[in-house]
């Protein structure tokens, strides 16, 4: 799915900034099918394994890829980064393997 297609999904009313919490999120992953347990509170990039959606200070939520080593901010628009600077605030691990194709097509 695309940036587009997920932010449509979140209920912003007539806010004109779009500010996205947990709950945002952990519904849209609930509407697409993405089995999600209660975020986890940590500091450290090496405690997540897997892929993970992450808040980082300044309320910011991003996806790493701790298999790859890689970093998918919506803020930087020029792709996946292999570092980020963010200070980590929690994660939730997804298991993209879960979706079913009837969910996303």
């Amino acid at each position: 799915m695309s940036y587009d297609e997920v932010a449509a999904m979140i209920d912003w009313g007539d806010k004109s900034a779009h500010y996205t919490t947990w709950n945002d999120l952990c519904g849209v992953l609930a509407e697409i099918g993405v089995p999600i347990e209660a975020p986890i509170k940590t500091s450290r990039w090496s405690d997540i394994q897997g892929v993970a959606i992450v808040h980082v200070q300044r309320d910011h939520f991003m996806l790493y890829d701790a298999e790859n080593g890689l970093f998918y901010d919506p803020a930087e628009m020029e792709g996946p980064g292999v570092a980020s600077d963010r200070i980590l605030t929690s994660y939730l691990t997804v298991d993209p393997s879960a979706l079913t194709t009837a969910k996303i097509g």
